[in-house]
């Protein structure tokens, strides 16, 4: 079964400044690596679930 989960990412420099998706837990770090390419050079932070996900340099959630 899919779990599904909260995915916000938080944008200093975008507006709005949230985006809430409520999105298949397996899909998160495609839907991250697509956000920090579009959003390069964006101060954000994200988070699944209201826990804090670290990102690598690219916006893509570090291993």
């Amino acid at each position: 079964m899919t779990k599904i989960v909260r995915l916000v990412f938080n944008n200093a420099d975008a507006t709005p400044k949230s985006s809430v998706l409520d999105v298949a837990e397996e899909n998160v770090s495609d839907i991250m690596n697509w956000y920090g390419a579009y959003f390069a050079g964006d101060r954000y932070t994200v988070t699944v679930d209201g826990r804090n996900i670290r990102m690598d340099g690219n916006g893509g959630m570090a291993k």
